[in-house]
């Protein structure tokens, strides 16, 4: 069988249609940890579905709530966020998610959730939302990295003690 130029084409259009079309919504949009050197935050529209997330991935959260007019938050962001040990390391092996309180009400809601009235506070929690460890008031990137090491090997104990991989 012969193709026409036209035939050929008309297959290359449809290709790049089908191949470079938007995706579907999703409901989590995790970057890859090569998108930068800094550490990565999810988007999501609500937790509800980055718990579902993290769960599948079987990976705790790392939850950053923070103000943007508290100094300390400015500076975790400035020095803390964009150590590259400390981002590469939770960029692996967490989902990274950060709440701004003085945002959306939906973010405000879960700062009531949490109980956190302290800027900034870091929590981990597990897929389900329970709180695994928290921490409130300003951190250096050693102390976070710290308690991401303690909480990943406690993750992994766990899982290899139910059977898991």
């Amino acid at each position: 069988m012969i193709l026409s130029s036209k035939s050929v084409f008309a297959g290359i259009t449809l290709c790049a249609f089908l191949c470079c079309s938007p995706k579907p919504y999703t409901k989590v949009v995790v970057r890859p940890a090569s998108c930068s050197q800094d550490l990565q935050f999810a988007d999501c529209a609500n937790l509800g579905y980055l718990l579902e997330f993290a769960d599948l991935m079987q990976r705790p959260v790392f939850m950053y709530f923070y103000a943007p007019w508290v100094e300390s938050c400015k500076r975790m962001d400035q020095y803390v966020y964009t150590q590259d040990e400390l981002a590469s390391y939770f960029n692996n092996h967490f989902v990274n998610y950060k709440i701004n309180v003085g945002g959306p009400v939906k973010e405000a809601e879960l700062a009531d959730r949490y109980g956190v009235t302290t800027f900034p506070t870091l929590l981990f929690v597990d897929g389900k939302g329970k709180i695994m460890k928290r921490h409130e008031g300003p951190a250096t990137a050693a102390q976070v990295l710290e308690m991401g090491y303690y909480l990943h090997d406690a993750v992994e104990k766990e899982v290899a003690a139910l059977g898991g991989n």
